[in-house]
């Protein structure tokens, strides 16, 4: 009976290893929930990220079926020892074949968002802020052929473009002027940035 005993106890030990192992292993191939923030070891900047992006779209099957032209945009916080910062970032990245339209060149940035009636109109910073350049966090397409600009915007401009209801993007150095509608819904996630910018 005692060695019966001790069996027991020797499976419920060997048996709890085996499941912590389980939980380890399974936590390690799990994909870690985006924290949409990191810091910036380089410049000491901590850059805080809206968690999903706000995707435009264009299409255009003028030149193939289910083709489009994509302009993606990231809203990003800088703090740098308590200097704020606010940015957009805009990646314009494509569907169709570079041959048949291909992407604008580096120096043709300008972007205009057109909100609720309401027209902005940005110009991209040059250079691009290095810190804001890369990072996997930062919704880079998947696509290694892609356009990227930054935008000194702030968080009135925001927290308008979270609110509004009807949002789209030209970009008016392209030749093509048509807009990119909204395809790819960020607007919740623009919104806790802000809040969370904000303080509130």
């Amino acid at each position: 009976m005692l060695k019966y005993r001790l069996f027991q106890r020797q499976s419920a030990a060997v048996s709890a290893v085996l499941a912590t192992t389980w939980l380890g292993l399974a936590a390690c191939t799990s994909v870690p929930a985006p924290s949409g923030e990191y810091l910036d070891e380089q410049s000491g900047s901590t850059i805080a990220v809206a968690t999903e992006p706000m995707v435009f779209a264009r299409e255009r099957s003028d030149v193939a079926a289910y083709a489009r032209d994509y302009a993606t945009l990231v809203a990003v916080e800088s703090n740098n020892a308590g200097k704020f910062a606010e940015y957009l970032l805009l990646y314009r990245w494509s569907t169709v074949d570079r041959r048949m339209s291909p992407l604008p060149p580096q120096d043709a940035g300008e972007l205009s968002i057109e909100a609720e009636g309401r027209v902005i109109d940005l110009k991209p910073i040059d250079p691009f802020p290095f810190e804001l350049s890369g990072r996997p966090a930062l919704h880079v397409p998947a696509t290694a052929d892609f356009v990227a600009h930054a935008y000194l915007v702030d968080l009135p401009l925001l927290r308008f473009m979270a609110a509004s209801r009807v949002l789209s993007v030209r970009l008016p150095q392209e030749p093509l002027a048509s807009p990119y509608a909204l395809w790819r819904d960020g607007r919740a996630a623009l919104g806790r940035l802000v809040r969370r910018a904000s303080g509130s």
